[in-house]
């Protein structure tokens, strides 16, 4: 009898043992002392609510915009508390409504993905999550994201704090500047701006893309991109826009001056492409469908639509002469009238074809007799044939 009172005995200390541990396991587990005491509760977080030996009654629920939680048909105020004030909360009401008669409630902070926001000119844009406890700067936060990209904008690399002041700073990161320690705190973004990209095609000393803050002047696109070539065509200067318009300009040969009258240079805007033609070569334009002589016509600069057909021996006898059908360079291609002309009181402008657009004349509708004949034989044929037989 004295030896099973002492077995009964130590299965008794080994299991209150086996509770304990458990319930500093899952202490350690569920609930941090790093936001047991410091963190408040805001709307929008998720607890989790365990009751040792209860698996019923463990549950997630999440604070709500006014604040409060649902628990088992309990409502309690949690935004603005700290992790134990609810803890206690709960478990005052398992006892009172009779749910649990002695319950040991964990109440834990489910932890969301903490992160920064960077975005803009950058290579790789996204959400890097980083640790609350991590220290951080700009440029290592700039570095999550792949680094600066060709097009930013260095001078305006932005930081939007997501404090309560919801402030907007913004540093200058060239590299003539020296090193700034600025500090990015959990969920801030970081927004470079992109510059406007602008091309210089063609007869220039450096062609390709320029980096600019808005827009710029032809002139001081020229100049960056070392400006013409010895080859170079200054009097027919085209302009293509990022929506396919297209424009031509006459500039002479000390194309850094300002215009006469005063007049402003034109600019290019984000997207625009400039493209100085070689005064030596021609470029084609292309007249297909139904025109005597269809391919390409060489020429130096743009033609309208009447002299691009008169170039590829004027319309066929089929030709529709109406309206004609353009196929820009860049992929686009419109329908537009052949008959056009100018009128300079409605300030409408010629339809221009450049180096490798493609003018295509359609066929002109015409009625086919023989088969109308042929459908109205059978028609009549089948209308008496049917009075006939129904005589």
């Amino acid at each position: 009898m004295v030896s099973l009172f002492r077995s009964l005995q130590v299965h008794r200390i080994t299991h209150c043992y086996l509770r304990v541990c458990l319930i500093f396991l899952l202490f350690f587990i569920a609930s941090p002392t790093l936001f047991g005491n410091v963190y408040r509760i805001k709307k929008g977080d998720t607890l989790l609510i365990a009751v040792v030996g209860q698996p019923e009654y463990t549950h997630s629920v999440q604070v709500r915009d006014d604040g409060k939680i649902n628990y088992f048909g309990g409502e309690f105020d949690a935004a603005g508390a700290t992790v134990t004030t609810v803890n206690h909360l709960i478990r005052e009401f398992l006892v009172r409504d009779n749910h649990v008669r002695n319950p040991v409630v964990m109440v834990s902070l489910v932890l969301q993905e903490n992160g920064v926001f960077v975005g803009g000119a950058v290579k790789t844009p996204g959400r890097y999550i980083i640790s609350p406890e991590t220290d951080i700067d700009l440029y290592r936060a700039l570095a999550l994201a792949g680094g600066i990209g060709e097009n930013a904008d260095r001078q305006g690399v932005q930081l939007i704090r997501k404090d309560t002041t919801q402030k907007v700073e913004t540093y200058d990161l060239s590299a003539v500047r020296p090193y700034r320690d600025v500090r990015v705190h959990i969920n801030d973004l970081i927004f470079v701006m992109p510059l406007s990209v602008v091309e210089v095609q063609g007869e220039v000393q450096n062609p390709g893309k320029i980096f600019v803050r808005g827009d710029i002047s032809i002139a001081h696109a020229l100049a960056r991109a070392g400006g013409p070539t010895q080859e170079a065509d200054l009097t027919v200067v085209v302009k293509a826009e990022r929506n396919g318009k297209r424009s031509e300009f006459n500039l002479s040969e000390q194309f850094w001056k300002s215009p006469p009258n005063d007049e402003p240079f034109p600019t290019l805007s984000d997207g625009d492409v400039l493209y100085v033609p070689n005064v030596f070569k021609t470029d084609p334009i292309y007249v297909t469908g139904y025109v005597r002589t269809p391919g390409p016509q060489r020429v130096r600069g743009p033609l309208n639509l009447l002299q691009a057909v008169a170039l590829a021996g004027g319309f066929d006898a089929s030709a529709n002469r109406e309206e004609g059908v353009i196929h820009r360079q860049e992929g686009t291609t419109v329908e537009v009238p052949l008959k056009f002309n100018p009128d300079e009181s409605t300030g409408q402008q010629q339809i221009l074809l450049y180096p490798g657009d493609i003018l295509e004349i359609k066929k002109k509708f015409e009625v086919n007799w023989g088969l109308v004949s042929t459908f109205s034989f059978i028609f009549f044929s089948g209308v008496s044939l049917i009075l006939q037989l129904t005589q």
